[in-house]
């Protein structure tokens, strides 16, 4: 009796030692990746380092959609409000599966039309607009489509007032609906189309770009991003703006490699706000930048001059155009 009563508080002590570590490994893991949940910790963590097996293109665009219909904000009232912009990351190996011409755009419009017709479809309240990016994340592994990360939320309805009883003979007062937010009001009931609030006085528009007096000029002027070329001896390639480019022993790198010691996946690079950035993907014999070791899952800025070395292979950096550009007879977009 003495032996089964220790070997069951052994098992148990083992089972609390397991949930202890499991819980730890989860904080630790919330912090790296800044999540909000423990649960978003976890599907992170599965995200960046366990492949999902997709089977059909179908069953990754509903994996695609599922990430983005899952996210609303639950007021006390019990409400629902849809998101007014999300962002969705999926692998690189996963792009060309979701859209074949590999078109980020496309793929957000996309995004968004579903999203909203969801968000009606639950009767959640809906802002006038909604936009979805999509960006590619080379630290995802392929099949894994985590959670939609969403910013700002539709107003809530505000509830009907009481109408006082219509008088005899006369008719009865127009219907009031539920307003939304963002200067747009919902139709009664019988129907979902929005209209504009015809007698909201305009709001100044604000252009989206930052412009610059330069002290000898009038005229406004914009920073320009210059491009980025990577040179390695005879080879001169152009890195693209549009997604993140891989680069290593991989077939879509625009540099090609051919040293063992240089992985298949090795870094990566990526236009973000105006600036050019490197990542190592957790490469076998590590990268650097002018000497100094980028860290996984690390992004460093990159400038004209600048070497980077993969493993002990070097690779020069070089930026055109630099400069401003003249914005007489522009307007910013609205």
């Amino acid at each position: 009796m003495a032996g089964l009563f220790s070997t069951l508080t052994t098992n148990l002590l083992v089972v609390v030692a397991f949930v202890v570590v499991v819980l730890v490994a989860l904080k630790v893991a919330q912090s790296i990746f800044g999540t909000g949940t423990l649960r978003d910790a976890a599907t992170e963590t599965a995200a960046r380092a366990v492949s999902y097996p997709t089977g059909s293109s179908n069953v990754l665009r509903r994996r695609f959609v599922r990430a983005l219909t899952g996210q609303h904000v639950v007021m006390p009232s019990g409400e629902r409000l849809a998101f007014t912009e999300l962002t969705v990351r999926v692998a690189p190996e996963d792009l060309e599966r979701l859209d074949p011409d590999g078109d980020l755009d496309r793929l957000g419009e996309d995004g968004a039309r579903l999203y909203v017709q969801h968000a009606e479809r639950s009767g959640w309240s809906t802002p006038a607009e909604v936009t979805v990016t999509v960006e590619v994340d080379p630290a995802l592994r392929s099949g894994w489509i985590p959670p939609a990360r969403g910013r700002g939320s539709a107003a809530p309805r505000r509830p009907l007032e009481p109408t006082a009883p219509t008088p005899a003979g006369q008719e009865p007062a127009a219907a009031q609906v539920p307003v939304l937010g963002w200067d747009v009001v919902g139709e009664p009931t019988s129907t979902r189309n929005l209209r504009a609030v015809a007698d909201t006085p305009a709001r100044p528009a604000m252009p989206t770009i930052d412009l610059i007096r330069p002290a000898l000029d009038d005229v406004p002027t914009m920073n320009v991003v210059p491009d980025l070329k990577l040179r390695r001896g005879h080879q001169v390639a152009i890195v693209p703006r549009s997604n993140t480019t891989i680069i290593g022993r991989t077939p879509q790198s625009p540099i090609s490699f051919d040293e063992p010691q240089v992985s298949h996946r090795h870094a990566a690079i990526r236009l973000h706000r105006g600036s050019w950035e490197l990542m190592d993907l957790g490469s076998t014999n590590g990268t650097t930048v002018n000497g100094r070791e980028v860290a996984a899952d690390t992004w460093v800025p990159l400038s004209d001059g600048m070497v980077v070395r993969l493993a002990d292979v070097e690779l020069g950096v070089v930026t055109d155009s630099r400069g401003t550009v003249h914005l007489e007879g522009l307007t910013g977009r609205r």
